[in-house]
């Protein structure tokens, strides 16, 4: 019940994230999200993505606590599951990382790529896949 509730929590709650920062390039975004969440450096993410000025450093901490509770081990696999191509340089993926120990995370992003780089509008982690495959 605990895990549910987390992974519901986190994924409403890393939604209305507004973007932060622009990757020069997709590579650049795609090694920052991959290096960082398959080492469960969650609030890295969170913060640099948008959520820095929606948590105080209290709540950052207890969402890190609670993804890496979630996620007792490093994640060593990392691909896109889906991937739609939208107009205007926008788009949608889901990211799933997975290890041998049967954890898996997902996460969501809806991107803009604009003229000076690549900018993450929305974002959700989650620990079912439901929530996400429902985005697109």
């Amino acid at each position: 019940m605990f895990r549910i509730l987390a992974a519901i929590f986190l994924s409403l709650s890393t939604l209305p994230a507004a973007a932060d920062e622009v990757f020069a390039t997709y590579a650049e975004y795609e090694a920052f999200v991959d290096t960082k969440i398959k080492n469960r450096e969650f609030s890295n993410v969170i913060s640099r993505l948008g959520g820095a000025d929606e948590y105080t450093p209290q709540q950052m901490q207890v969402l890190q606590g609670q993804l890496r509770d979630l996620v007792p081990y490093y994640l060593t696999n990392a691909d896109v599951a889906k991937r739609v191509e939208l107009e205007n340089g926008f788009a949608q993926e889901m990211r799933i990382y997975w290890n041998d120990k049967n954890s898996y995370l997902y996460y969501y992003a809806l991107l803009h790529k604009r003229h000076d780089g690549v900018l993450v509008l929305q974002f959700s982690i989650n620990t079912r896949a439901e929530p996400i495959l429902g985005m697109f």
